[in-house]
């Protein structure tokens, strides 16, 4: 994937999302998110449902919300986690090493872990895991697992961060090479607006929906250059 893919892919999948508020409430939350990831001990199971439950994964089966207490499992399995989920902090997705089989096998920890809590499927599995390191373990769902020919099980998030960081080097490779200042999540945040609404970690999070969605635009439409709206 070179820039000028990734930035129709953005442009398409801004307007489609509706400027994805949903996201950037939460991920602007900066102190949620650091009692999330570094002491989710603290966090009351309703201050839990009302904001990654309903606010962020979008689960609204009453049966599952209370007949299977669904925000107390998730929140008492990423407190049992905390040991993994500390291990990920301060790494990003760009400098992750897969060889690493320690790092491997804590995201997977992780993943399975989460996968385990009845009512939990992969996009849910994911847009959670994502809250807990944004920069590095990214959203998937079931249209791009199928999209990608991906199996809707923990080792599918682990071949979708392989496909996602392969993506991200080529496009920030393309992205200097056409000697634009900067990175590529400053520059799409900036013309898109996004730099006031989320944090500054949204695109690499886009990488995921985008990814998918740009390949497929893309090779439909062949479009080429940079969007109007971006120069």
């Amino acid at each position: 994937m070179n820039f000028n893919q990734l930035s129709w892919g953005a442009l398409c999948f801004y307007y489609r999302s509706a400027g994805d508020h949903k996201y950037g409430k939460i991920m602007k939350n900066s102190s949620f998110l650091s009692r999330l990831r570094e002491t989710p001990a603290d966090i009351g199971v309703a201050e839990f449902e009302e904001k990654v439950i309903l606010g962020h994964v979008n689960i609204e089966n009453y049966d599952l919300l209370i007949g299977h207490n669904l925000a107390g499992s998730v929140l008492a399995k990423i407190i049992k986690l905390q040991p993994e989920i500390s291990s990920l902090q301060n790494i990003s997705l760009l400098d992750f090493d897969f060889s690493d089989s320690d790092m491997v096998e804590n995201i997977k920890s992780l993943y399975s872990g989460l996968y385990s809590v009845r009512g939990l499927w992969l996009t849910g599995v994911s847009k959670i895991s994502h809250l807990l390191n944004d920069r590095l373990l990214v959203l998937l769902n079931l249209d791009i697992s199928n999209h990608f020919n991906l199996l809707e099980e923990n080792t599918s998030l682990i071949q979708w961060l392989k496909i996602t960081q392969k993506n991200a080097q080529e496009v920030t490779e393309d992205f200097h090479r056409q000697g634009y200042p900067g990175s590529p999540e400053e520059f799409l945040s900036d013309k898109l607006g996004y730099t006031n609404t989320a944090t500054g970690n949204h695109w690499l999070n886009l990488w995921t929906n985008i990814s998918g969605f740009a390949s497929e635009t893309t090779c439909r439409c062949r479009l080429h250059g940079l969007p109007h709206i971006l120069l």
